[in-house]
């Protein structure tokens, strides 16, 4: 059996503490991991929604990161590197969710509707321009229904996508040359085709891949409010986090052999997590760990000088 991983898509905002509220408000998300530092800012978060798991950052660049510089959209003319898609349960009423996202101001750049490969969908900018979609399955539909209707072309590595190997949320990358980020990630990071979509002239329509269990969709920058790092000047609006249970040392090795900019190396944190970040061949920037050394909250806090609540101090 392939050990398993653990996708976080972190979104990075000029101001996490308002972006944490607003995003427990808006979109009914929960702060699951709350780290403060001495000045009461935020240096970690996470929040959880119906399995999801989503990280919120403040913008950071510095050594750690080599020349990958993380801002927030509203930063960077509202363009983003990333954008995520969240997968809602059966009988989730997704119209009264956007409906809670609208009254909470949230910009609602499609409306929910039906679409031909089987979901009801909507789609939404927060306050600091990160494009969110929502989608809720509602029938299976086979790759040749959606090839007759569209007059795309599915190139998949099984017979079929099976719904059974997307992940509750999944981050899509933009890509200047996605075709040729799609071969580079499997090399580099393991990652494993599963869907390849191509119009009638070749070009990408829609690509998946997965990574022990999760899915990450490969695209290009296919509206203004999506770039690659190369068109904001390596600056990335998102990271995507992948944690293993086991193997982070061979996934390192096999990273470097392919050519990643490792742009912290490969080492164990205070917090007992094994990690390395690098960059891929657009200046993506991916996290790997590994947890080798189990801990509580209150080691982790007195490791690393944080102090760890519910939420932010100011919205308790």
């Amino acid at each position: 059996m392939t050990p398993a991983a653990h996708l976080t898509s972190t979104v990075v905002c000029r101001d996490p503490k308002a972006s944490l509220d607003w995003l427990e408000r808006a979109f009914g998300f929960e702060v699951t991991t709350l780290l403060t530092d001495a000045e009461g800012q935020v240096a970690h978060a996470e929040m959880g929604f119906h399995g999801v798991r989503i990280g919120v950052a403040g913008e950071w660049f510095g050594d750690m990161l080599g020349p990958a510089v993380m801002k927030s959209p509203a930063s960077l003319d509202g363009q983003g590197t990333q954008f995520c898609w969240i997968d809602l349960p059966e009988g989730f009423d997704i119209d009264a969710h956007c409906e809670r996202a609208r009254a909470a101001g949230a910009r609602i750049t499609q409306a929910p509707e039906e679409q031909f490969y089987g979901a009801r969908t909507y789609r939404a900018l927060d306050p600091d321009g990160h494009v969110w979609n929502f989608r809720r399955h509602t029938r299976d539909v086979a790759a040749q229904e959606i090839e007759a209707a569209t007059g795309l072309t599915y190139a998949v590595q099984t017979a079929a996508p099976a719904p059974e190997a997307r992940s509750p949320v999944t981050p899509y990358v933009c890509y200047a040359d996605p075709a040729a980020a799609y071969g580079w990630l499997e090399a580099a990071f393991g990652l494993e085709p599963h869907i390849y979509v191509t119009d009638a002239a070749g070009g990408l329509a829609h690509a998946e891949m997965t990574f022990r269990g999760q899915t990450v969709g490969v695209s290009k920058a296919w509206s203004e409010r999506h770039a690659a790092p190369g068109d904001v000047a390596g600056r990335n609006t998102q990271t995507i986090h992948l944690q293993l249970d086991d193997g982070i040392d061979d996934h390192h090795a096999r990273a470097v052999a392919a050519g990643a900019e490792i742009v912290r190396p490969l080492e164990t944190q205070a917090y007992g997590d094994r990690t390395y970040l690098a960059l891929d061949l657009e200046g993506h920037v991916w996290s790997f760990g590994q947890t080798v050394k189990p801990m509580g909250v209150a080691q982790w806090d007195a490791e690393l000088g944080t102090v760890t609540l519910r939420r932010p101090a100011a919205t308790r």
